[in-house]
């Protein structure tokens, strides 16, 4: 009797799975920073009907307890990065492993291509399935456009994700493409959903127009600072291009405080809520002379956000990019600016105090 009890509640597990509907402009809550305190459901926000929380902190109870009032959960794990907390760590060849992402000393990039990262990250996304998650939320995809010391291509990319993709779909879950917007053409047909960060910071929300013309939601979270209701008149809900996703705004540390940009505010309860490997805080470097400050940030977790090209802003021949701090050659937590004026190319690199307020 126990074991009939047992498929039928697996049975079930998977069809609700198969039943999660993602759609244009649907309100979420992510928190990767602590695990939502099921005791006190129903959580706020309680018009939101997705959630995205961590795939290894959280267990199949707190997956089957959202679920119960109709929530779609999605589980987010780094499909690009080895963390060295992960309790499948060890399970990393040495020569699959790239090199350090800069200021977080326990984390490295992985050789997306090895067949044996791949079936570790096949087993992860059985342990999503086995807690009943009903989408994924891979990060770090875009291991191509970083110093990652392996060699990663967007082509190689672009092969995970159709991989992720078939691994999620035998388990009857839906998966999201995290960032990573130079390949978003190339796997739009194969995902469900997006999850951004900073593409209003950036300005490259509109990249997302014909995504979301399909009818296909973006997760879109901004870090503003300070993070408070008035947050919610400025860039991070009036940019181009930010009408039409779902966009939310938080701390780096994402955890459950948030806003919306109706002016709305949550403070989802959540217990526990220290992550090994991260520090609790960035660290604030003083201001080198001759920098200059532009307003970006970054989030507590391993997320990047993908370049930016602005126009020409000098002679001809020039023209700045915009860069994520991961793309500074670790100097700070704020980004760079790289310019080029005929010959001479010119990093501007601003600092910043990281922790939310």
């Amino acid at each position: 009797m126990l074991s009939w009890i047992l498929w039928i509640g697996f049975v079930a597990i998977s069809c609700l799975a198969q039943n999660a509907t993602f759609t244009r402009g649907q309100k979420f809550q992510i928190i990767l920073l602590g695990v939502p305190d099921m005791p006190k459901m129903p959580l706020p926000p309680t018009d939101a009907p997705v959630w995205d929380i961590d795939l290894f902190d959280n267990s199949a109870t707190t997956v089957a307890t959202l679920k119960a009032p109709g929530k779609i959960v999605i589980c987010y794990f780094s499909a690009g990065t080895a963390e060295d907390w992960r309790e499948d760590y060890k399970d990393f060849a040495a020569a699959d492993l790239g090199k350090v992402l800069p200021e977080w000393p326990n984390e490295r990039w992985v050789r997306i291509t090895s067949q044996a990262v791949r079936n570790i990250m096949a087993k992860r996304i059985k342990m999503a399935a086995d807690k009943g998650c009903d989408a994924l939320d891979p990060d770090n995809t875009d291991g191509y456009q970083n110093n990652n010391g392996l060699n990663l291509k967007p082509t190689d990319s672009i092969a995970y994700m159709r991989f992720l993709q078939t691994e999620a779909s035998k388990h009857s879950m839906k998966i999201g493409l995290k960032n990573s917007l130079d390949i978003l053409p190339d796997v739009t047909p194969i995902i469900d959903f997006a999850v951004n960060e900073q593409c209003a910071q950036l300005g490259e929300c509109q990249t997302y127009d014909n995504f979301i013309a399909l009818n296909k939601p973006v997760f879109h979270i901004e870090y503003p600072k300070p993070l408070d209701a008035q947050a919610a008149k400025g860039l991070s809900c009036t940019a181009p291009g930010v009408t039409g996703l779902s966009t939310i705004l938080k701390s780096l540390h994402l955890d459950g405080i948030t806003y919306y940009c109706d002016g709305s505010f949550v403070d989802t309860p959540t217990v526990n809520g220290t992550v090994p490997g991260r520090p609790s805080a960035p660290p604030k470097p003083s201001n080198p002379p001759g920098t200059t400050v532009r307003p970006t940030s970054t989030k507590m977790t391993s997320t990047r956000t993908s370049t930016t090209t602005r126009k020409p802003t000098s002679t001809p021949g020039g023209g700045c990019t915009s860069k994520h701090w991961d793309q500074c050659g670790g100097r700070d937590w704020k980004g760079c600016t790289v310019c080029q004026v005929r010959f001479f190319r010119i990093l501007l690199v601003g600092w910043f105090d990281s922790a939310p307020h």
